[in-house]
């Protein structure tokens, strides 16, 4: 069985959404000739090439695209709450941190005389 690249996932799409390497070119917009090099396998496809697939073909996944990683429903989102809720105490031990030596700071300051309030009775 041949390894899925990133080129085999490319000829995957085309055939799935019914296209030609003319076709193909045309909606993305770049040369036949770039289009017929990615899909021949001798060239790899471009950042640029990328984006324009990414942003020309609905539902496409850019993991399964780049790195052949499928979707795997639901794991992703718990995935991306875990990291958020781990940042976000991060973020209110660093602010507390933060409030603890800002205070201790302001108790070592020693108060400048010219700014001293004077009360005239």
């Amino acid at each position: 069985m041949e390894e899925e690249t990133i080129t085999t996932r490319i000829v995957q799409l085309m055939n799935k959404e019914g296209h030609s390497v003319n076709t193909f070119a045309r909606k993305l917009n770049i040369p036949w000739t770039s289009a017929n090099n990615i899909v021949s396998g001798r060239n790899l496809p471009n950042y640029e090439t990328i984006v324009k697939i990414l942003t020309s073909f609905e539902n496409i996944d850019a993991n399964w695209l780049i790195m052949g990683l499928k979707k795997e429903d639901g794991t992703d989102a718990a995935k991306l709450y875990s990291v958020i809720s781990m940042q976000q105490k991060t973020i209110e031990n660093q602010q507390r941190t933060i409030d603890r030596l800002t205070a201790k700071l302001v108790e070592n300051v020693p108060e400048d005389p010219a700014k001293k309030v004077v009360n005239i009775v």
